[in-house]
């Protein structure tokens, strides 16, 4: 739950390793965490897309997908099929995937608490031009 002073519950206190005489985790450092690693990620992306000469536009939509327990480019993309396994095949690409995924979610249950669900929502990001953007969309 998030309180008036944007603090978060002791569960996630202790996912964070707060010790039980701090006094939780605030918010905004979860926020900050999830924008600092989205543009860690899209440094490697770009350095990766870079090295193998895909282009970018047209942008790139990636969706954790389930099924197959792996990364999955959404929608059209003339490089589809490569960019699924160069990301797929990169352990590292898809650990900092699912973190950003958890992050994100995260700040949104909290975000959210009591006001509306994310069910049936899917974490998605979109590598631009300009960069990641961290995004959800309905099933």
């Amino acid at each position: 739950m998030v309180g008036n002073s944007s603090r978060l519950d002791d569960g996630l206190a202790r996912i964070f390793g707060i010790t039980a005489d701090q006094a939780g985790v605030n918010l905004d450092a979860i926020r900050a965490k999830a924008a600092g690693n989205l543009a860690a990620y899209g440094k490697l992306i770009s350095a990766l897309f870079d090295s193998q000469s895909i282009p970018i536009p047209p942008p790139v939509h990636l969706q954790w997908w389930e099924e197959g327990s792996r990364i999955h480019v959404v929608a059209d993309h003339p490089d589809r099929e490569r960019i699924e396994i160069l990301l797929n095949g990169d352990g590292e690409l898809v650990e900092e995937f699912k973190e950003l995924e958890l992050l994100h979610e995260i700040v949104r249950n909290a975000e959210l608490a009591g006001a509306a669900t994310t069910e049936g929502q899917h974490f998605n990001i979109g590598v631009t031009s300009s960069g990641l953007v961290a995004f959800y969309t309905e099933t």
